[in-house]
């Protein structure tokens, strides 16, 4: 059976997705990095809104370069919020200022970055329409900062990843907390990256090549897939849910988990993610896995699309 994450290399926990008071976030840059070096995370990305940040070790944390970016006019166009992680050069401001998604994207590539698109459930992004984007390295599957008390109950993407896998878009996922306000949506949802090493080449390799997923609690060890079936090993969870396209099963939910899970490919299958939910409702995400037709086999393409 293949493995879904690469073999070698460590795991590193993050944050992708976070402001500070060099746009509307309520704490310092240094204070805001301090939080999560409290809390074990290995790295974050400081993404103030269009005020493009450098990187580097900072107290023990290694940060990313960051950015968000926004389009849209929430009337005739569509909104989307782009992140960026990783560049290696400015991207120039002038040029994307009110450019369409897709140029965000191609700057984003061009400075070095990894593109992410932010909380489309919140931005109530038209999933057909993000179906057109290229070059997203990932999708905020969970943005805690979406979800109730300091917005409505649009957190939760999960659902676009299923509209997008069965017309076959395999968007990868990462879960943020969009931290703003540090008032408790802070270190609650991040990405765990299994990479060589904790440097920006080294995670912007690994998230390029798909050696991550989202998580709040609960943790993945092992994904195999083959000879027809999909196995994971994780903990942390009480529940494991194998979703698919196919719209009823009898195997795709396994209650009382004890740290392995194992789910048949049906014929109607395209693709197959899994879900776990631990015991105090915190939940882990593996990105959708496409499913070859006809054999019942898998695909795994590892590269960013």
């Amino acid at each position: 059976m293949h493995e879904i994450f690469r073999p070698d290399g460590k795991w590193f926990k993050g944050n992708l997705h976070m402001h500070t008071t060099l746009s509307d976030g309520h704490l310092s840059p240094e204070e805001a990095v301090a939080v999560y070096r409290d809390a074990g995370y290995d790295f974050v990305a400081l993404t103030d809104h269009w005020v493009q940040g450098r990187g580097g070790p900072q107290g023990g944390l290694l940060v990313l370069s960051g950015c968000e970016w926004n389009t849209g006019d929430m009337v005739s166009t569509p909104v989307y919020h782009i992140v960026g992680v990783g560049m290696e050069r400015e991207v120039p401001k002038e040029e994307i200022r009110k450019a369409p998604a897709q140029k965000i994207i191609d700057a984003i590539d061009a400075a070095g970055g990894v593109a992410i698109l932010a909380h489309p459930a919140w931005s109530v992004t038209d999933p057909a329409e993000a179906m057109k984007l290229r070059g997203l390295c990932a999708v905020e599957v969970y943005n805690t900062l979406s979800g109730l008390p300091w917005n409505g109950a649009r957190a939760d993407a999960s659902l676009y990843f299923d509209l997008w896998a069965t017309r076959g878009k395999l968007f990868r996922c990462v879960a943020v907390d969009d931290s703003h306000y540090y008032n408790g949506e802070q270190t609650r949802s991040y990405v765990m990256v299994r990479a060589k090493e904790c440097t920006p080449t080294a995670l912007k390799e690994a998230l390029r090549a798909g050696d991550f997923y989202a998580s709040q609690g609960p943790r993945f060890s092992s994904i195999r897939c083959g000879e027809g079936r999909v196995e994971a090993e994780f903990s942390g969870a009480v529940t494991a849910v194998f979703y698919s396209n196919t719209v009823w099963c009898d195997d795709r939910v396994l209650s009382g988990a004890s740290g392995f899970a194992s789910y048949k490919i049906k014929p109607t299958d395209r693709y197959v993610r899994i879900e776990l939910v631990g015991a105090d409702g915190t939940r882990a995400w593996c990105s959708p896995i496409a499913v070859k037709e006809k054999t019942g086999d898998f695909k795994t393409e590892r590269s960013i699309r």
